[in-house]
């Protein structure tokens, strides 16, 4: 009988950096640092909009609503913002097109 493998989850900050564009949807640059182990760095860019997308995709509902709110806010201020404690696989970062920015 073939045995299913469980996902791995590893435990990532994420942080969230204006790059350019309008303060209701601006260019983000997100980069998710391992918590643990190794320290993999991943990064991705995309307008706000998708970025909040990308959270809740690789973590379901485990970031609150008001913690994406304050987030959204502090970006329109042009200051960059943090997510601390969010599980995800790297098949996860993989589907949603994130890449590994440390070798």
């Amino acid at each position: 009988m073939n045995e299913v493998l469980p996902t791995i989850r590893q435990t990532f900050h994420l942080l969230f950096i204006t790059m350019h564009g309008p303060e209701s949807d601006p260019t983000v640059r997100v980069l998710l640092v391992e918590a643990t182990g190794a320290q993999a760095v991943y990064e991705g860019f995309g307008s706000w909009s998708e970025c909040e997308r990308w959270v809740i995709q690789i973590s379901g509902s485990a970031v609150p609503g008001d913690q994406l709110a304050a987030v959204r806010k502090r970006l329109g201020e042009k200051r960059s913002a943090t997510i601390r404690e969010v599980l995800a696989s790297l098949d996860d970062l993989d589907s949603i097109g994130l890449h590994r920015a440390n070798s």
